[in-house]
């Protein structure tokens, strides 16, 4: 059977590596599960955002009170169709229609992407009900997309522990505990993850992001090869991957892979800017310009204007440019 487009790509990098061993460069192994890198990570998708699935089939993330509200007591579910107050941070008023529960509510406003509303619901839903994992996991993944890492992390913590068996909480929470900067705890819940699900790719992908952000690079490497084995249209895996091997001057190696990843998808602004840094730091000038004026049309960062500006001269007479370094997610 041939191997796929992917696994050549794995083992020509693989191929390098060798190489380099054998210039005297010691290889760390890859025996660790998971934090965050500080690459560019991949957009979440559903699944790996904590997306609406029914309850019954995610895992999810713990929740917690905002300050002052640890001793308020549950306030009653409203009468349908009616305005009940919830006691604690959430000072408006919550309405639920004939039927409606607070999970109901909430999870209506996290699939709107209103991340504000939905945790002010599924909040009163994990007050009255701090035993069920996936309003705790939602919560966490709706505080997290309002920047509330803090309290994303308590949640998501509280969930893992209401199901010992999540890996999707457990990945989620390494990639909150990546954004806070926390990332000797970020790798020991990709840890966990990984001892239950080895064969995860995301699990793979979160693990390398913190190995990276702990300056770990080449196990960082190694990750990232594992999650793109594991799953070959991983983009955010690939992308991973070639930024890394681009912070390790690796540039021709980066190429492919990167290449990979815009091939996935070619909306993604930042995967275009990584690449064009490769092609400009391989001499494929007309290339470079290409991907940073195409990260710039899908509104990527002011990393691939100023690249795209700066290649109006040559790499000699200005700075190069850095490849995005975007944990948010």
């Amino acid at each position: 059977m041939g191997m796929s487009r992917t696994g050549k790509l794995i083992a020509s990098c693989c191929g390098a590596a060798i190489v380099v061993a054998a210039a005297g460069v010691v290889w760390i192994g890859v025996e660790e599960g998971r934090t965050a890198s500080g690459l560019v990570p991949a957009k979440l998708g559903p699944e790996e955002a904590g997306g609406v699935t029914s309850p019954a089939s995610t895992q999810g993330i713990p929740g917690q009170p905002t300050a002052g509200a640890q001793n308020a007591t549950v306030g009653p579910v409203p009468i349908p169709g009616t305005e009940g107050t919830v006691p604690g941070s959430i000072t408006e008023s919550l309405v639920l229609q004939k039927g409606e529960t607070y999970y109901d509510k909430g999870e209506a406003f996290f699939k709107d992407g209103d991340f504000t509303s939905a945790s002010r619901y599924l909040e009163a839903e994990v007050r009255q009900h701090p035993d069920r994992f996936y309003a705790s996991y939602l919560l966490g993944i709706s505080l997290w997309k309002e920047g509330k890492r803090d309290e994303a992390i308590a949640s998501l913590t509280s969930a893992a522990s209401l199901d010992p068996r999540s890996v999707k909480a457990r990945v989620n929470l390494g990639r909150v505990l990546n954004d806070a900067g926390r990332f000797e705890q970020a790798l020991s819940s990709a840890d966990e993850a990984f001892a239950i699900d080895p064969e995860s790719s995301p699990v793979h992908n979160v693990r390398g992001r913190a190995l990276l952000n702990l300056g770990r690079e080449d196990e960082a490497i190694e990750s990232f090869k594992i999650a793109v084995e594991k799953d070959p249209a991983n983009a955010y895996a690939l992308n991973n991957l070639g930024y890394t091997l681009i912070r390790k001057s690796r540039f021709a190696e980066a190429v492919p892979f990167l290449e990979e990843a815009v091939r996935h998808h070619p909306e993604v602004g930042y995967f275009q800017n990584n690449l064009g840094m490769a092609y400009e730091r391989t001499g494929q000038t007309d290339k470079a310009k290409e991907a940073y004026a195409k990260a710039v049309q899908a509104g990527g960062s002011g990393f691939a204007e100023r690249n795209l500006t700066r290649l109006g001269g040559t790499i000699d007479d200005a700075t190069p440019g850095q490849p995005v370094d975007d944990t948010s997610n």
